[in-house]
């Protein structure tokens, strides 16, 4: 028999927070340093940038949110419209990721991300 290959997908992440007026954009950091100048560094619109990778043939987008964790939470709801807005145009699975501070099993044992 023939061996098993593996698909190989393009996957595109994006590290997403929020910038110094409190909009969610995609950013870089350096080392983590995500501010340049004194200012978040901001690459772009995330739906914007979603798309563009969808046209280039990214077989899916994940955002991740890098800022509900360390800083204080974003709401879910900016990142869900992201998702909202990114899904009328973009039609590869989108995930989004982050922000997780704890969780609960099925059996009711919490955890914490901390």
């Amino acid at each position: 028999a023939a061996p098993t290959r593996l698909a190989k997908r393009l996957i595109a992440c994006l590290d997403v927070r929020a910038d110094d007026e409190g909009e969610l954009v995609v950013t870089k950091g350096d080392r983590y340093d995500v501010r340049e100048g004194g200012r978040v560094r901001d690459v772009g619109d995330p739906v914007e940038l979603a798309r563009r990778y969808y046209e280039e043939g990214a077989d899916e987008v994940t955002f991740l949110n890098i800022t509900a964790f360390r800083d204080s939470p974003l709401e879910d709801q900016p990142m869900l419209e992201v998702l909202r807005r990114t899904s009328e145009n973009v039609f590869v699975p989108l995930t989004i990721g982050g922000g997780i501070r704890a969780y609960t099993d099925a059996g009711g044992r919490r955890y914490s991300a901390l």
